[in-house]
């Protein structure tokens, strides 16, 4: 027991996440270098990245699925997850940090924070991950730290606590000081940043050093009240900082930041001390936190599953116990047993076979043939599963149409491949051809080259179509009832509803209640029915709505109330579902109905000289100017825009202004033109 507990007291799961771009892939390189991981660092910008293995990374230069590996720094393992920054492969980010204990938030040293870190700074907070945060690219013209801290504070509403400041800046950086230990850090040029140099800091630099580091300790000071006493006293020690540091990180009321410039090798190595010094271990983290560790119980949760070759690669993190090889788990999502044949350690597209694997592990799997992402294994029957991932909505489809019999079933079996991997993904299967749903254009352009190059078909690719979604626009309550009443095989079914719906805020969803007295009805059909009748009607009423009543436009932010059930003689679920179904007709009939569309976010960054032609366009695109700032002598526009008016918008943008303008867009919600 002793012994696994240290393991996992020296286990660090960990997730680097940023906006596209900030520099997330070349720095996971140079910790799997510093690592000795790996002994040669490839670079993004080379298409030979560790981390970017799929050919389309290579190509794009950008990450599209989260990668998976594992180092050892001093005495601690870190698995590591480099997350990909592009708001198409969000569900890539969400099902990452599902499992992550802590992350490492990059931020580029000009840009700052960018559109991208605030989803999935926001994504993070939203799962309680403690969080360290990098300001890379110290070493690029218009470099300005402070500038970044300020956006992180303003942004993302978070207490940056600088704990070193740079020794110069853009083309003058030369080093990192150090706000602890007051010395001066210089990485060696000779050997890619291997050797690092410590003197004592002198002149302006020690004294501008001894500002920050009076205003660090004071900010730790305001934060912990065991620390305070010994700042008052001036009986601290480095190791009480640290120590105060890492409760401070633990409990998220504030974010270490370290910096550096990952492309020339700087600072890598005191944020992996960073990273063992402030990020909790497992028992520190969520579930763990809030469940009682138990090394005789396996638990563990299936983040992420590939099919290979008929196979499904799960991804697994282990939570509690120990999984060993030619061993049988439960899935409790599914309530059947599944074979464990094959187990391995993870490091980008190579795999380390392993013979058994310890709570705190991240691992995959081979050989369950029904297993999920989201599903939860144990070796108890009867413990609860992990709350399931947050499911995004697509908002854009493409048709595929395969040229042949031959080419549509190899169609069919590489989209229900990429829906297994990809929940984000949806497919309906139309008459000669099928109607694809994603997150964005590159999510399904990324999907139509990997079906060409691992399928070796080309189908016909139709022109994107935004989906539409539908809402009620009446101030008022609507109010429905209906009796149904119907002889379905040899027996009646009754059920009489009474139901009333409202308009919710834009972007709120869908919300649906059932009164006390409609529940204790329902509750009375239990005996005809495995499952909870009154989660059974939930769910149908939420189907309801998801399948709408014009074209199948699903329906939105409404408030969908079942205020009564009227007890019958043969009373049944499926009379109380049907009975909903038609009374949601007649309401939805009694509705002013309005059409609703995905509306993207566009945050745009021009040279002044371009920022007329940049108006122009989105003009063009009936977008709405939100904000319109000065950033680093470049203008920024916010704007808002309907998605399908920017179909091709990115070109478009980079042939008007000669490629000077850089684009970041995200959907932010359905809403009217």
């Amino acid at each position: 027991m002793k012994k696994i507990l240290e393991r996992i007291q020296s286990t660090r799961n960990i997730g680097i996440i940023a906006h596209i771009d900030a520099g997330k892939t070349t720095v996971s390189e140079r910790i799997l270098y510093y690592t000795h991981k790996i002994h040669r660092m490839g670079e993004v910008h080379e298409g030979n990245a560790t981390m970017d293995f799929m050919p389309e990374e290579q190509e794009r230069g950008i990450t599209i699925t989260a990668a998976s590996t594992h180092c050892e720094w001093k005495d601690y393992n870190i698995n590591l997850i480099d997350t990909p920054g592009h708001v198409d492969f969000t569900i890539e980010v969400e099902r990452s940090l599902q499992v992550l204990d802590g992350a490492v938030g990059i931020f580029c040293a000009v840009g700052g924070v960018e559109p991208q870190s605030e989803t999935v700074w926001r994504q993070s907070e939203n799962l309680q991950i403690p969080k360290i945060a990098f300001i890379n690219k110290l070493d690029r013209v218009g470099a300005d730290f402070e500038n970044v801290l300020l956006s992180m504070q303003t942004r993302l509403q978070t207490k940056p606590l600088a704990l070193q400041i740079p020794l110069g800046q853009g083309q003058d950086f030369s080093g990192i000081a150090d706000l602890l230990t007051l010395q001066k850090m210089e990485f060696s040029d000779k050997d890619q940043g291997e050797t690092i140099t410590y003197s004592p800091l002198e002149g302006d630099e020690l004294v501008e050093a001894e500002i920050w580091r009076d205003k660090l300790l004071e900010e730790i000071a305001e934060l912990d009240d065991n620390f305070l006493e010994k700042y008052f006293n001036k009986t601290y020690t480095l190791d009480d900082i640290k120590q105060s540091l890492r409760t401070i990180t633990i409990a998220k009321l504030a974010t270490p930041t370290l910096m550096g410039s990952a492309l020339k090798n700087s600072g890598i190595q005191p944020l992996l001390d960073a990273i063992c010094d402030y990020l909790p271990n497992p028992l520190e983290a969520k579930p763990l936190k809030s469940e009682e560790f138990n090394p005789d119980t396996i638990k563990a949760l299936v983040f992420k599953v590939i099919l290979e070759n008929n196979y499904r690669f799960a991804l697994v993190r282990i939570y509690n116990g120990t999984i060993k090889e030619n061993s049988t788990l439960y899935n409790i999502n599914l309530k059947k047993h599944e074979r464990i044949d094959h187990m391995y350690k993870l490091h980008a597209d190579y795999r380390e076979k392993v013979k058994e694997a310890y709570a705190g592990d991240l691992i995959g799997i081979i050989g369950m043939k029904t297993v999920q992402t989201g599903h939860t294994l144990s070796s108890d029957t009867e413990l609860v599963p992990y709350e399931d991932f947050t499911k995004f909505q697509p908002v854009i489809s493409l048709t595929f149409e395969p040229k042949n019999s031959v080419e549509a079933e190899t169609l069919t079996t590489a989209l229900e491949r990429y829906c297994l991997e990809d929940p984000t993904l949806v497919v309906n299967n139309e008459e000669g051809f099928c109607l694809v749903s994603g997150m964005g254009e590159l999510h399904l352009s990324v999907l139509s080259e990997r079906i060409e190059r691992e399928y070796k078909i080309k189908p016909r690719v139709g022109n994107p179509q935004v989906i539409l979604k539908e809402s009620i626009n009446n101030t008022e309550l609507i109010q429905a009832s209906y009796r149904f009443e119907r002889e379905l095989g040899d027996k009646l079914h009754q059920g009489h509803v009474e139901i009333s719906i409202s308009k919710r805020e834009r972007g709120e969803d869908n919300s649906i209640f059932i009164s006390e007295a409609a529940r204790a009805i329902i509750q009375k059909q239990k005996a005809n029915t495995k499952e909870d009748p009154v989660k059974s009607v939930e769910e149908y009423c939420a189907s309801i709505l998801e399948s709408g009543y014009n074209d199948g436009l699903a329906l939105t932010d409404i408030q969908f109330n079942l205020d009564n059930v009227i007890e019958t003689e043969n009373i049944s679920l499926v009379g109380i579902q049907n009975a909903l179904h038609f009374a949601m007709e007649q309401a939805y009939s009694a509705a002013s109905i309005i059409t609703l569309y995905p509306i993207m976010k566009l945050e745009i960054t021009v040279p002044e000289d371009n920022l007329g032609a940049c108006m122009n366009l989105l003009n063009t695109c009936k977008a709405k100017v939100e904000q319109l700032y000065e950033k680093h002598a470049l203008k920024c526009i916010v704007a808002l825009a309907p998605m399908q008016e920017l179909f091709g918008f990115a070109t478009n943008l980079r042939s008007a202004t000669q490629g000077r303008a850089s684009l970041s867009m995200q959907f932010l919600h359905y809403d009217t033109i």
